[in-house]
């Protein structure tokens, strides 16, 4: 969708501009995030992916906090890759951290220009990526009700480096996306993008690591597209699960916990051949029909309400008006610009 980035929404932004050649085999680009929500909501997708609808109200205090993890993460597992020793990555891994809190205004909201000399200015003058370094919008400083603090979340990162400072694990890389033909047949070809938070060599062989936090202790879900999908695009059969616990009262041991989840190579076989090719054609039939129908069983999710659950509530002949009010048309979607806490 061609359009500027974080502005507010017009008429002709409520229609749906994914387009597929008419004729010959179509060419489908997914990743976990897109597959997830097709499997979830047609009508979701459209708005997030076709439309790139954001909510003025920025992420949520859930998704900040991950960010801020996740931000020490690759700065700390980064600079060990470059040589430093690790009480040296950890201190620049906290830097990092506090920088994301604060934001950095250089890169916040950048955006490609000309500048008065007729020369085109692509990148930061801070050397960041674009938007690398947002700063907060929905977290205070302290914890409140259900809402984490960003002083608790840096507490955590002091924690986590206490407690596997002295790991055998050895970074490979950090922040990485890769991408591989999953599937092709006479209709289409599917391109899967993963976006990988860390590789390391461990004890047990080099594997994906997908960093997670989560305010209780649960269960991991093996029924992943995101886990299948890092596992074929880095030819394991598993992927560790690096969680990260905000809870208060429990000791370290019970708040870090790293997990194995493997898989069969007939489960994975069985996921890349029928499940995504199934997918990736209902999503170009939606495409097609130019109708993306609601799903009302999927409104309510681990982590609240769907953000778009009042438009669909609304009436019809206001939800154009509803999304005006709510919502912005931010940048087009790739597995680098989005968290996942």
């Amino acid at each position: 969708m061609s359009t500027p980035d974080n502005r507010t929404i017009n008429e002709t932004d409520i229609q749906t501009v994914l387009e597929i050649p008419a004729h010959g085999k179509k060419n489908v680009i997914l990743d976990s995030q897109i597959l997830t929500t097709i499997m979830t909501c047609a009508q979701k997708t459209d708005f997030q992916f076709n439309h790139n609808f954001q909510s003025k109200k920025g992420k949520s205090n859930s998704l900040e906090c991950g960010s801020i993890l996740h931000k020490y993460m690759e700065v700390y597992y980064g600079s060990i890759i470059k040589g430093m020793s690790r009480q040296q990555a950890h201190g620049f891994g906290m830097t990092a951290a506090q920088m994301y809190i604060t934001s950095c205004p250089d890169c916040t909201n950048f955006h490609p220009y000309t500048d008065d000399s007729g020369n085109e200015i692509k990148k930061p003058k801070c050397g960041h990526r674009p938007n690398d370094y947002p700063g907060l919008t929905n977290t205070q400083a302290e914890s409140e009700d259900y809402k984490t603090g960003w002083k608790f979340v840096l507490q955590t990162c002091e924690e986590y480096y206490e407690f596997y400072k002295n790991e055998h694990w050895v970074p490979i890389f950090v922040e990485q996306v890769k991408q591989k033909i999953l599937y092709e047949d006479d209709e289409i070809r599917i391109m899967w993008k993963a976006k990988l938070d860390l590789a390391a060599d461990t004890n047990q062989g080099i594997y994906p690591v997908d960093h997670k936090t989560m305010k209780q202790r649960r269960k991991t879900v093996k029924l992943n597209n995101q886990f299948k999908g890092q596992c074929i695009i880095m030819d394991t059969r598993g992927v560790f699960i690096n969680k990260i616990g905000w809870q208060k009262t429990l000791k370290p041991a019970e708040k870090f916990v790293r997990e194995l989840i493997s898989y069969s190579g007939e489960s994975l076989l069985e996921w890349q051949g029928e499940t995504l090719p199934y997918w990736a054609k209902q999503l170009i039939v939606y495409s097609e029909m130019g109708y993306w129908p609601m799903n009302f069983s999927n409104c309510e999710g681990k982590y609240g309400p769907c953000p778009f659950m009042e438009i669909c509530d609304s009436n019809p002949n206001m939800r154009e008006q509803e999304l005006r009010n709510n919502f912005i048309v931010g940048e087009p979607w790739n597995p680098t610009n989005e968290d996942d806490d």
